[in-house]
């Protein structure tokens, strides 16, 4: 395995260095590009490396992007001693999973003008309340969604978590949680000099589902109808046969 990492170096430096390329390029590659979700998967831990034009003080920000989509933001409140679910907020275009991690301070990096430009940092992402909801303090909502989804680890700031080598190489985990969802992950990887964007590349990440939860996974995709009738079923049959034991006992 080392032996096929170093070998990957070596070929990114090679193509870094050769005429084909201009000055203030980079060049990346990942440990794994396809990702399988299983009954028993524990989440991912993929290594990103490369090799880039680099200066001293250079920067690298990492970016991991999932499917985008709606989700749900609920509020909860005690009605006669229990918990429930009172009001929600449904928010569009949303990350379903967000990773930025840098080899410093995000803000030693960039100014917060910049930032908010490039949409780096949780609180610049452009997403928006879902049309026809009428929302007071929306501001709130907002930081309960960032809440829930770092609660979740499906968004995580991971700052001095890229390391650089030598101005010209640099490496850094992308961890993929347990509760992860399939779909294809956009992995960009932004090279700045002076708070000034010189370089960046996009690779991906494929996450999909195998075995039996692939199974159960297509068959309620692609015939729902079908799949709503059986999981009816089943509740009833187990419900039946719970009471069932239960009568004899």
């Amino acid at each position: 395995m080392k032996f096929y990492f170093y070998i990957k170096v070596v070929f990114l430096l090679l193509i870094l260095n050769s005429n084909s390329y201009a000055q203030n390029q980079i060049v990346a590659d990942l440990s794994q590009e396809n990702v399988k979700i299983s009954t028993d998967f524990q989440g991912a831990k993929i290594l990103l490396f490369g090799a880039y034009d680099g200066k001293k003080g250079d920067d690298i920000i990492v970016i991991v992007t999932g499917p985008k989509g709606l989700v749900t933001v609920q509020k909860k409140e005690k009605i006669l001693g229990v918990w429930v679910n009172t009001k929600k907020v449904n928010y569009i275009n949303t990350p379903k999973y967000l990773s930025i991690s840098s080899n410093r301070k995000i803000e030693d990096i960039l100014n917060q003008k910049t930032q908010k430009i490039s949409e780096i940092g949780l609180n610049n992402l452009k997403i928006r309340v879902q049309p026809g909801i009428r929302v007071i303090n929306e501001q709130q909502w907002r930081q309960a969604l960032t809440r829930n989804m770092l609660k979740s680890n499906l968004w995580s700031i991971n700052e001095n978590s890229v390391t650089l080598n030598k101005d010209a190489l640099f490496r850094s985990f992308l961890k993929l949680p347990s509760n992860v969802i399939t779909g294809q992950f956009e992995v960009k990887i932004l090279h700045y000099r002076n708070s000034k964007l010189v370089s960046q590349q996009i690779n991906s990440i494929n996450v999909s589902k195998s075995g039996i939860s692939a199974e159960i996974y297509n068959i309620a995709q692609n015939y729902s109808t079908l799949y709503g009738i059986f999981a009816v079923f089943l509740a009833v049959l187990v419900g039946w046969g719970s009471n069932l034991i239960f009568r004899k006992v």
